[in-house]
């Protein structure tokens, strides 16, 4: 499996836009810190702590995503050094252009990834999660 199947000039866009998400992801990351670093510590009244709190909260779930989605950037970025982007990791076809540029970090073609999501519905009608409305007739 190389990447003869695609041309060198969309690899090196790819690797382009991979690369532009990560400056993207590490610079949020770092203003992340800088702003968590920099915080004003001094007390203040129930309300403003509990705001304060859950912004807390809203902005380690965001950095959480980033993380991931930094991963994930970097595991594309290894991939096309390597040789093996842009091929289903099912299937092993070539994913197809317009999905790449749709979702430069895709793993699935569009056949296999909707399979996956069917799959998923499935197991989350037969699993419903604590918030999911319940059928009661």
């Amino acid at each position: 499996m190389t990447d003869q199947d695609y041309s060198p000039e969309f690899i090196d866009e790819m690797r382009q836009l991979l690369e532009s998400k990560r400056a993207e992801l590490v610079n949020r990351s770092k203003l992340a810190r800088n702003e968590l670093r920099d915080r004003d510590d001094s007390p203040g009244d129930s309300i403003d702590e509990s705001n304060e709190e859950q912004g807390m909260s809203t902005e380690l779930r965001l950095k959480d995503r980033d993380r991931y989605f930094l991963s994930n950037v970097n595991d594309a970025l290894e991939r096309i050094e390597d040789g093996d982007y842009g091929y289903c990791d099912v299937c092993y076809e070539p994913i197809g252009e317009g999905r790449l540029r749709a979702r430069p970090t895709a793993l699935l073609c569009i056949e296999h990834k909707e399979e996956a999501e069917r799959e998923e519905r499935r197991h989350h009608a037969k699993n419903p999660g604590m918030f999911s409305p319940v059928n009661r007739s």
